[in-house]
């Protein structure tokens, strides 16, 4: 089984090809460009280099959120295309499930973060037992200084991952201290690898829905208004 997973949700454009579990291929980018612009070559290319084409996949999946208002609509619509051309299924992926996935070694806490501006992000929890993943907080979005509090309270070691972490390094330190794991700027990046993964275990429990954008809609209904 062969999945194509694309994540449009943050600053940079990724498109990955999972078979049964297994990495064919990744191609991730920080394009200066728009996604609307960048995703279908990043695709093209991934699949003429795996010598694959649309047909020969069997899953397309997608980022869904939080994230990009823009980037989230390029994604799913590009990903939606390319599964209703072929006749295929397509699956919403958790943004923040995906970015926490990376760590999904590690027997600890692990906060993803995206950027909502003015001092807001977009936040989840998790924690994985043995690759086994629970949701601690829900994805929700909160002004950094007060989800920074919250999590100081738990009293906790966690991992920060996410677009914004660097732009909060300073900050996260001063309310964490020890409990604060940062991991190298290159592990922040959102990549395509982890959706198509965790795309390839709900088809195959049949716990996914058709895809739609994950807005958080105070979130978008709370930008629009300032």
């Amino acid at each position: 089984m062969k999945v194509l997973a694309i994540d449009t949700s943050t600053s940079s454009a990724s498109a990955a090809v999972v078979s049964d579990g297994r990495l064919l291929g990744e191609i991730t980018l920080n394009p200066t460009k728009a996604h609307s612009q960048i995703i279908m070559p990043v695709i093209e290319k991934l699949l003429a280099q795996l010598e694959l084409t649309a047909r020969d996949i069997d899953i397309f999946a997608a980022t869904q959120g939080p994230g990009s208002f823009t980037g989230l609509r390029v994604g799913i619509s590009t990903v939606k295309g390319l599964a209703d051309a072929q006749d295929k299924p397509v699956i919403g992926v958790s943004t923040m499930e995906a970015m926490s996935h990376m760590f999904g070694f590690c027997n600890g806490y692990i906060c993803t973060l995206i950027d909502a501006r003015r001092n807001q992000v977009y936040f989840a929890l998790y924690q994985y037992v043995d690759g086994n993943i629970t949701t601690v907080m829900e994805p929700d979005v909160e002004d950094i200084s007060i989800l920074l509090s919250k999590l100081s309270c738990l009293n906790k070691q966690i991992i920060f991952t996410g677009d914004c972490v660097e732009k909060f390094v300073d900050l996260i330190k001063s309310n964490m201290g020890s409990n604060a794991v940062m991991p190298m700027r290159a592990y922040c990046v959102s990549t395509a690898t982890s959706a198509a993964i965790l795309a390839e275990k709900m088809y195959l429990k049949k716990e996914y829905k058709r895809i739609e954008p994950d807005y958080m809609i105070k979130a978008y209904v709370d930008q629009e208004n300032k």
